[in-house]
């Protein structure tokens, strides 16, 4: 199945390539930059982990796993349009119960710019409004399916490094971290404490880490000088994809992502 999110840099577009590194005889799945979570929803794992530093983000997963229809109905008063957007946008999540903040993240997750995740420096969301080219509103289907697939999954806020931490022997950790290459994004994904070059650094050991403990992992990363140093150790590939430049169509070109795994070496 597909998320149910909007995801800038979602790796749908290779899901069936990335699956083939999982086997269900995995005792877990843990993702530790969240997203989207398509490869957890192309999957559907028994057993799941999943977690992000976007508080909005995992508010709005556990509301999809635990209270579907009363986000449904929350998000089926919402006005439609331009206006309406930023009206909603202008809102302060902080001040709104845990189901109000799930909605209005999946309101403004379908209906901002290319379903990009960006704030200012305050952690404020700033997206502006670009409702997808379908014109389709919130799938419910879609939420409910999810809510029935997210059954299987533990949600936490945090780093991914203390996500990480939590993996044992047998289990399987994909990481689909930002992009960053020598200072350079390669899309625009800015909010507070975003991932940043010196974390790569950090990624590496945390790989390392989990090759010491016998656990399974895949990373997928922009194909750059600096992943290709960080993870030679694994033997990375490259496969091609699309990437949208800036979010407009006009702006598509192949690119290629470096993947890089222990999964030979621990067979």
């Amino acid at each position: 199945m597909r998320s149910p999110l909007r995801w800038a840099g979602s790796k749908r577009q290779i899901a069936p390539t990335l699956r083939a590194f999982w086997s269900d005889t995995f005792s877990r799945y843990i993702e530790p930059f969240a997203g989207s979570a398509c490869l957890f929803f192309e999957i559907k794992p028994a057993r799941a982990l999943l977690g992000d530093l976007n508080w909005e983000l995992i508010s709005a997963l556990q509301q999809i796993r635990d209270n579907p229809h009363e986000l449904v109905d929350r998000l089926q008063q919402f006005p439609v349009g331009e206006k309406a957007y930023y009206a909603i946008r202008r809102a302060v999540p902080q001040r709104m119960s845990a189901l109000d903040v799930a909605a209005r993240f999946l309101y403004l997750n379908r209906y901002c710019f290319n379903g990009l995740y960006r704030t200012n420096r305050a952690g404020t969301f700033n997206v502006p409004y670009g409702p997808p080219k379908s014109g389709l509103g919130i799938d419910r289907d879609l939420l409910f399916a999810a809510s029935a697939a997210l059954q299987s999954a533990d949600l936490v806020r945090g780093d991914f490094q203390t996500t990480a931490d939590k993996a044992e022997p047998g289990d399987f950790v994909y990481m689909d971290p930002p992009y960053v290459v020598a200072q350079r994004r390669v899309f625009a994904e800015y909010c507070p404490q975003s991932f940043a070059v010196r974390d790569l650094i950090r990624l590496a050991d945390t790989i390392a880490s989990l090759h010491a403990r016998n656990v399974h992992f895949l990373v997928s990363y922009a194909d750059c000088a600096e992943a290709r140093k960080l993870f030679c150790r694994w033997s990375p590939r490259r496969v091609r994809t699309r990437r949208n430049i800036a979010g407009f169509a006009g702006s598509r070109r192949n690119s290629y992502e470096l993947l890089a795994s222990n999964a030979a070496l621990l067979r």
